[in-house]
């Protein structure tokens, strides 16, 4: 059994049973991993109010056929996310993008560096977020009608798309404003 102190984003958390939860962290010396977290969802559980999705928390994990969390302590609620509902949305958006682009135990510190300033900040643009991953939106074209001007970026296909034929888009997807 093997046991990691880290630095990670709380990216979402699922039931996992009625006691239980996963939890999608993007930590920063394991890249993004899912942990299990045992009786996280009881009333009395000291784990949950520091494993809440958009919060820098310091986490305890062992690993013995997969993750287990064994403490978590909040280190940055990022409140000046919280104060801003289109601010917050943005956040929850980058998250959801994260967990559809980023591999599992892919390991990246530009990544990481990045994403700790701009989210302590507040500063969050999906062009910067998507160059670091190597899809600058300078280099691309609409997938469509090959226009230069892209707008969008479509997470689930990663493609890039124009205001025109993004518009097109249906509204419960995940589209990147450029």
């Amino acid at each position: 059994m093997r046991e990691y102190l880290t630095e990670a984003l709380i990216l979402d958390k699922t039931a996992a049973n009625e006691t239980d939860f996963i939890v999608d962290l993007y930590a920063k010396e394991l890249g993004r991993i899912k942990a299990k977290v045992t009786s996280g969802q009881k009333i009395t559980s000291k784990l949950s109010p520091h494993l809440e999705p958009l919060t820098f928390s310091l986490v305890r994990l062992t690993e013995k056929n997969g993750f287990t969390v064994a403490d978590a302590l909040t280190q940055n609620r990022l409140t000046y996310l919280r104060r801003s509902a289109v601010i917050f949305a943005k956040g929850l958006k980058l998250l959801s993008a994260i967990r559809q682009l980023i591999f599992p135990e892919e390991i990246d510190p530009k990544f990481w560096f990045w994403l700790k300033k701009s989210l302590t900040k507040g500063d969050i643009f999906f062009n910067q977020f998507l160059k670091i991953l190597g899809y600058d939106p300078k280099l691309a074209e609409c997938h469509k009608c090959r226009s230069k001007f892209v707008k969008y970026f479509l997470a689930e296909d990663q493609i890039f798309l124009c205001w025109n034929c993004g518009f097109k888009i249906p509204q419960n997807t995940l589209l990147l404003d450029l």
